[in-house]
């Protein structure tokens, strides 16, 4: 089945709540949001997604249940107290300056005390992270998979709009070169008054007529086209790319059709057509 690139999943477990949200993107791009203590997972985790999805921009929102920060330990800087307290004790006896260097006074220093954040383990976290992951990855893939549901009903349905109008147009257009000979005939005799006509002249302006206008080829390739596409509908995956370059291809012969048809009623189908392509076209670019 096809896929849409916009969703939402969510998972809970593991002291992590995982939420996932997708939106239309040319390629694969993952922006993940992550507590401080899972920095070291970031790369496992893009290449976990990456695994189940192909396109689209993906943002991944990682909370965790506790503190976002990760275990802390203090630490004493002895070679910084030792000069604290040798510098303090020489400023005051160069000076004279009443009072003691004791604990209160070396303890209010900056840098004496250190602040030193522990990783934590990793593979424990990410045994952690994972089920709430996975939760999520499963329900953004459903999501994507029903919207994807429904883009493939709707383009199928164009794409038949497509196929009836191409079936007009080849219909219409032997009636175009009849009704072309006959006007021809018509305005050769007003202006003959009365002498004979050359009728292998007139077959000649006719049959090169016929050539000018014939659709033949363009709307063989136009119903292939549209074979494919629904070829690859029904087989799925990601295929927006391809179909996109396939609409591309469908475009040029509805084009062609429409500039090598002088008729008015081929002209109004065609336009019809390349009105349904277009919405085609916006449906197949939020296609993974």
């Amino acid at each position: 089945m096809i896929r849409s690139m916009t969703g939402f999943g969510k998972g809970e477990g593991g002291g992590f709540v995982v939420e996932m949200r997708s939106v239309n993107h040319k390629f694969l791009d993952i922006a993940p949001r992550l507590p401080k203590i899972l920095s070291p997972l970031e790369a496992r985790l893009k290449k976990a997604i990456g695994e189940r999805f192909s396109r689209g921009r993906i943002d991944v929102f990682v909370t965790s249940g506790g503190s976002e920060e990760g275990p802390r330990a203090l630490k004493l800087d002895v070679p910084a107290a030792k000069q604290y307290i040798e510098l303090l004790s020489e400023l005051k006896s160069r000076f004279g300056l009443p009072g003691e260097v004791d604990l209160n006074m070396v303890g209010s220093l900056k840098d004496i005390i250190i602040v030193q954040e522990e990783t934590g383990d990793v593979e424990a976290l990410w045994a952690a992270l994972e089920a709430p992951l996975r939760e999520a990855m499963d329900a953004l893939e459903r999501m994507r998979a029903e919207e994807g549901a429904n883009l493939g009903a709707d383009i199928r349905s164009r794409s038949r709009n497509i196929s009836l109008g191409l079936d007009e147009v080849a219909k219409r257009s032997p009636e175009v070169v009849r009704e072309y000979q006959a006007k021809l005939k018509e305005r050769v005799e007003k202006l003959a008054q009365g002498i004979e006509l050359d009728g292998e002249r007139l077959a000649q302006e006719t049959a090169l007529m016929a050539d000018r206008c014939d659709i033949t080829e363009e709307v063989v390739r136009g119903r292939s086209h549209l074979a494919q596409l629904t070829r690859m509908l029904d087989d799925g995956g990601p295929v927006g790319r391809k179909l996109d370059f396939l609409i591309q291809e469908i475009n040029r012969e509805l084009n062609t059709i429409g500039s090598k048809a002088s008729d008015f009623e081929i002209a109004r189908r065609v336009i019809e057509m390349k009105s349904e392509m277009e919405k085609i076209r916006e449906q197949v670019q939020n296609i993974e």
